[in-house]
């Protein structure tokens, strides 16, 4: 109502689930917002306002005296039939379809409009949630009073808002506590001993996922740290998980004395030029359609061959001014016979030798293994202080954000073919090849060894 009445000539869609939906729970909504004075504005060549408990709003649109016009759409129309339109708001209530909301965001391009979705999650993590919220960053939290920790010391963190990483986007919780006419108090004994999915649902408004993540207890404000934060001293290692017909993937990490390995840098890093290439997109983006999101820019190939791989490899660790104790590179895809510069067959692993950089062959097979591994460098006692006794072991650089977000959403459903699996695949790389800091004791893995 603010949008039609500060800008004239705009144009608002208002979308509901029915017809029937729209006329008895959202136009009576902006019904309520307009003001009195328009209520018994008269109609003529411009001015068309008609309302009625029973009927909603004469053939669904209203149009205000300054030339601002409303409509009220529904998703079970035909979809075409918002084909073609410019707008300047559009409100999405309940949960839009994704192909809807897709077309929808075209039509606000061209007045720079502004997109709403609202809705109760009880369908939970739906493909039009799961596009926004994927990989979305929290910025404020609160105490769940709903969800005491097991320990009986405080509660579970809740999200209040979140920044949306692969669009122009914010999210924000509206709590039931905080509505005075929504009956919290009456709530809080219907959700007593209720599981806790229900209770992050209905008094937190906290879409459950479909398939959970496989790293639980990943937390950004844990295991993601400052560039600077990362130590300077300790052994660095290359992780590499090359691929044909894309951009390999590569880490690099550093183990310190105190058992602990820091993912200082990946490549391609979103934050750091690549002669030729510019700065590389996402490694993945997130997608209404696939669990493990949808291969991003940052996939695509750039053209790079052997020696170009080598060149960018020496480049950036010049550029850190470190020195690489080992490098690593899966074993399955390195040994792989390939029609190299020998007279005879030869495998990736050899032509990367004879181009002057020795990797060593890292076991990959295990999957299950691995991300069982990666769980136990991740964990640390949630209800008890962080400590040099209880913290994890594996800590992710915030400029290395296509790892973060793998580990914020792999899920696997997507097999070999999962646009987040290469960073993950790296770092089990890491944790099953059992490597040290040299002036340090080796990473206690379970299940390591050297390859």
């Amino acid at each position: 109502m603010g949008t039609l009445l500060e800008k004239p000539n705009s144009r608002v869609w208002c979308f509901q689930t029915t017809n029937d939906n729209s006329i008895s729970m959202q136009q009576p909504i902006v019904w309520n917002f307009m003001p009195r004075e328009l209520r018994t504005a008269k109609r003529n060549k411009v001015t068309n306002i008609s309302y009625t408990q029973k009927n909603g709003f004469s053939e669904n649109t209203a149009v205000l005296p300054n030339k601002s016009q409303v409509w009220f759409r529904n998703y079970a129309q035909d979809i075409t039939t918002i084909e073609g339109g410019e707008i300047d708001l559009a409100w999405c209530d309940e949960l839009v379809p994704l192909d809807w909301l897709e077309t929808i965001r075209f039509r606000l391009l061209d007045r720079n409009g502004i997109l709403l979705v609202t809705f109760t999650p009880i369908e939970g993590y739906s493909p039009t949630v799961k596009n926004y919220l994927q990989g979305a960053k929290d910025i404020e939290e609160s105490d769940a009073e709903l969800l005491p920790r097991r320990s009986g010391k405080g509660f579970e963190k809740v999200p209040v808002v979140q920044e949306c990483v692969t669009r122009n986007a914010g999210i924000i919780y509206f709590q039931t506590k905080n509505n005075p006419w929504a009956g919290y108090e009456r709530m809080k004994i219907e959700l007593a001993k209720q599981p806790r999915e229900k209770i992050l649902c209905r008094a937190y408004g906290v879409p459950i996922k479909a398939t959970a993540t496989r790293f639980p207890r990943f937390r950004e404000s844990v295991h993601v740290v400052k560039a600077d934060q990362v130590p300077k001293d300790g052994t660095n290692y290359l992780f590499c998980d090359p691929a044909g017909g894309k951009n390999w993937f590569m880490l690099w990490i550093r183990v310190d004395a105190a058992d602990r390995a820091w993912v200082y840098r990946e490549w391609p890093q979103t934050d750091t030029y690549i002669e030729g290439v510019g700065y590389p997109e996402s490694w993945a983006i997130s997608s209404g359609k696939k669990a493990d999101g949808e291969a991003g820019d940052g996939q695509k190939s750039f053209g790079f061959g052997l020696l170009a791989y080598k060149r960018e490899i020496e480049r950036l660790e010049a550029l850190d001014g470190i020195e690489v104790f080992e490098r690593w590179i899966d074993s399955r895809y390195a040994n792989t016979t390939v029609a190299g510069t020998r007279e005879q067959a030869t495998t990736l692993l050899e032509e990367l030798e004879d181009a002057g950089m020795s990797f060593r062959s890292c076991p990959g097979e295990n999957i299950e293994e691995g991300v069982g591994l990666i769980n136990d460098a991740l964990y640390y006692d949630e209800e008890k202080p962080i400590d040099h006794l209880n913290a994890p072991r594996l800590y992710i650089s915030e400029r290395c954000t296509n790892t973060v977000w793998a580990l914020k959403e792999w899920t696997g459903q997507d097999g070999q073919k999962g646009a987040s699996k290469d960073p993950i695949d790296c770092l089990r790389y890491l944790l099953t090849s059992g490597v040290s800091n040299v002036e340090g004791g080796r990473l206690n893995v379970t299940g390591g060894g050297s390859y």
